[in-house]
């Protein structure tokens, strides 16, 4: 038996099929009648497209009684979805001629692609960061981080301190400072991976035998300092990766809805008979 999430898509997937042959039926019509589709398909998408923009504003107005974040959301992706056959009828289903059309459906693939790839990055991201030992408010990990080296090097000079031996704080100086201090690499905002972690737990591990027990006891401290310090790497990483798209998602339609706007004026301007 179905569960609830895939009836729900079921249903979704259903509603939107149902839209999709209503609005072939009536361009059949239109075009049948001899109406100028064009401008009817144009009103349709322009609408379609206004609305899709207006999640944003839902989001930023919790309180008001406008439905939920999750109706509005999937409202979002289906129609978003639905959205490319509107574009398609309304160009006559042919390459768009001129380079206003061809910017406006350049710029409709690009907001309509990254649509597609944001559903897919706010599926398994939050997924991914559940993994992890904690979960961290963006905007404090900065200080975080910050905390975390300190904790570090704090826990390396009270090892020396204690014994004087300096192994412990040989192996900080040349392999942990860097990544308790340094940010990560570009590939690594990308695709983050474990890797350095495993790498720096199987040093600290192999160093063991040569350290006093002063520094096993601070050793054992810097294998938790640099989980925490590899997770928080990894929020930052997957939460700044959400937050960059949302910015190009935003900054795409905004730019659609401008273009759109400028080819609906001109072509009510260029249209001549009756309107």
């Amino acid at each position: 038996m179905p569960n609830r999430l895939t009836r729900r898509r079921l249903l979704n997937s259903s509603l939107l099929g149902a839209g999709v042959g209503v609005f072939v039926f009536w361009t059949a019509w239109l075009d049948a009648s001899l109406a100028r589709d064009a401008f009817a398909t144009g009103y349709v998408l322009y609408g379609l497209v206004v609305f899709l923009a207006a999640y944003n504003l839902r989001k930023k107005l919790p309180g008001l009684p406008l439905g939920t974040s999750r109706l509005w959301m999937q409202a979002h992706a289906y129609l978003g979805a639905g959205s490319i056959l509107v574009l398609a009828a309304h160009i006559g289903w042919r390459w768009p001629d001129g380079w206003l059309e061809g910017v406006l459906a350049a710029s409709f693939a690009a907001t309509w692609l990254s649509g597609v790839v944001g559903l897919y990055l706010t599926r398994t991201v939050p997924q991914q960061l559940a993994r992890t030992s904690e979960q961290f408010v963006f905007e404090r990990i900065p200080r975080l981080r910050s905390r975390v080296a300190s904790d570090a090097q704090a826990t390396v000079l009270a090892a020396v301190r204690a014994t004087g031996a300096t192994t412990l704080a040989d192996l900080y100086a040349n392999r942990l400072h860097g990544f308790f201090n340094r940010p990560r690499s570009l590939a690594y905002a990308l695709s983050p991976t474990s890797a350095a972690r495993k790498r720096l737990f199987n040093e600290l591990t192999a160093s063991r035998r040569l350290l006093t027990d002063a520094e096993r006891t601070a050793a054992e401290r810097l294998f938790t300092l640099i989980r925490l310090k590899d997770d928080l790497d990894f929020h930052a990483a997957r939460q700044g990766l959400l937050k960059k798209w949302v910015f190009l998602h935003i900054a795409l339609t905004w730019l659609l809805l401008t273009l759109g706007a400028t080819h609906g004026l001109l072509a009510l301007a260029f249209r001549g008979g009756p309107t």
